[in-house]
């Protein structure tokens, strides 16, 4: 049967891996690295069944002509002793499709993931004979010019770029079983995923064909996925043990799978559920439900109990056909989804078509009550008293509001007093801080503050060092002020003026 596998992994030199060494083996050939010199020769294996290299249009001649210019050349433009040369992986073909659809569908593949985004495809096909026939594909990581390689691309190396790459596998894959002819799907995602997509998928399926089909699915995934077994372990005696014993717990699942969908696609929708006990019966024929007629006033009325009433002929609806099995007819029509309808009793609940899909449908009536109690909340657990802080709530903020606008708030006038007590407005920072803070501010900035011993230790004054006077560190003698004029106002006199001249 068809299988998903699909795994990507990287040549490292820092693991001690070649890219020629993996490429002869794939090629099942002779080849000899240039770069060390060792030689890897697999020509005698049997098992090849083709061999391609597909590159992109501007690639060199000289590079893609054979496997052994190809990697030598690779090999030769990475420089780094543990870098990295070459990715690779292993797919699994469908074994439902001939060989040469095996070898179109992953050239195909390649061509399209790979070869069109710049990258260099080294395909070899082994055992499309057997039952595990199977593709080997080595990819370049560099980019490719008419002048040879370049640089890395790192894009490629994108976790979201190997997930992609497994979808398209998937989809291309079931494209060419589709077109084979072939029931057999392979999907490229994980047995959980695909079990809790289907839980999901028949929760909200709309009838019953549509929900049979995804409990079948959820049946059929709700098993261990089989482990990988290496194909130099294949024809071991342990190696076959596992995979049948694995084979039949799949097979289990599929029979399973077959039987749930028979189940549930022959269930009849009409189903009455006991909401008091939570339990489903299903109806044979829809049956109508009377409530005999009652009057408010008397109590024996509301000991009665709903009567069952023999069912009325009626037309059943007209069908639609299962895309499974052309001659079997569903018992709902597509699309329309059905109601529920819950009695005022609270003791029944009938699932039914609605009335204007078909009148002739079971249905329930009762006669219009006037209810007694007030609804009132639970009185026990959390329940009660989140109910209480609500309704306090809402009469605090809509009721009381409105209607008593004097109300006292308690719990304001218990922050504000709790705002007094332990703050203080500070005039110099302009806001409030808290009342130990001010006290201990203002105690620090008071006149006979006096450190205490802890603050001193902490805080060590600047030593003190005795000043000397000036007379005591120098022999300088003042001189004695001189004496002063006795006319001490200034005369002013023209320059060469002489007060003898006599002019006479």
């Amino acid at each position: 049967m068809a299988i998903f596998h699909l795994d990507f992994k990287i040549v490292k030199r820092s693991e001690g891996r070649s890219s020629v060494a993996k490429a002869a083996y794939h090629a099942r050939t002779r080849i000899t690295d240039e770069r060390t010199g060792d030689t890897y020769d697999y020509s005698r294996r049997t098992d090849l069944y083709g061999h391609f290299i597909l590159a992109p249009a501007n690639a060199p001649e000289y590079i893609v002509k054979d496997s052994t210019a190809l990697w030598n050349e690779v090999e030769s433009v990475e420089r780094q002793h543990n870098g990295q040369t070459s990715r690779y992986f292993d797919v699994a073909i469908p074994a439902e499709l001939t060989n040469d659809d095996k070898k179109k569908l992953v050239l195909d593949y390649c061509q399209k993931n790979f070869v069109e985004k710049g990258m260099i495809a080294d395909i070899a096909f082994h055992d499309l004979d057997s039952d595990n026939p199977h593709a080997h594909v080595m990819l370049t990581l560099k980019t490719i010019g008419p002048e040879g390689f370049g640089k890395k691309e790192r894009s490629w190396n994108d976790r979201k770029m190997s997930v992609l790459w497994r979808e398209s596998w998937a989809s291309m894959a079931n494209t060419y079983l589709a077109a084979a002819g072939s029931s057999e799907r392979i999907d490229h995602r994980s047995l959980q995923t695909q079990h809790e997509e289907a839980l999901e998928k028949a929760a909200v399926a709309l009838d019953n064909e549509e929900k049979a089909l995804w409990l079948a699915k959820a049946t059929e995934t709700n098993r261990p996925a089989m482990k990988r077994i290496h194909s130099a372990k294949w024809r071991s005696k342990a190696a076959q043990e596992q995979r049948a014993a694995e084979q039949v717990v799949r097979d289990a699942s599929k029979q399973e799978a077959v039987e749930v969908y028979k189940t549930f696609s022959d269930l009849d929708l009409e189903i009455v559920i006991d909401v008091r006990s939570f339990t489903v019966s299903v109806l044979a024929e829809p049956e109508k439900i009377v409530l005999p007629e009652t009057h408010s006033g008397s109590s024996t009325d509301e000991n009665q109990r709903p009567v069952l009433v023999a069912p009325t002929p009626h037309t059943r609806m007209r069908g639609v056909k299962s895309y499974r099995d052309k001659t079997k007819v569903s018992k709902v029509v597509a699309g329309k989804k059905p109601s529920v309808s819950i009695s005022d009793s609270g003791t029944n609940t009938i699932l039914k078509t609605s009335s204007s899909q078909n009148p002739n449908r079971a249905s329930r009536s009762a006669p219009d009550r006037k209810r007694k109690h007030k609804a009132t909340p639970r009185q026990d657990n959390i329940f009660k008293r989140f109910t209480a802080i609500l309704i306090d709530f809402i009469k605090d903020k809509f009721i009381w509001a409105k209607t008593n606008k004097t109300r006292v708030d308690s719990i304001s006038e218990e922050h504000d007093k709790h705002i007094a007590e332990n703050y203080v407005f500070d005039e110099v920072l302009g806001r409030s801080v808290p009342r130990a803070e001010y006290e201990k501010q203002a105690k620090f900035n008071s006149d006979d503050y006096k450190p205490t011993p802890v603050e001193v230790r902490r805080f060590p004054s600047r030593s003190k060092q005795k000043l000397v006077s000036v007379e005591q560190s120098m022999d300088y003698v003042p001189s004695p002020p001189s004496m002063r004029r006795r006319n001490s106002i200034p005369m002013m006199k023209p320059p060469g003026f002489s007060g003898n001249n006599d002019t006479s």
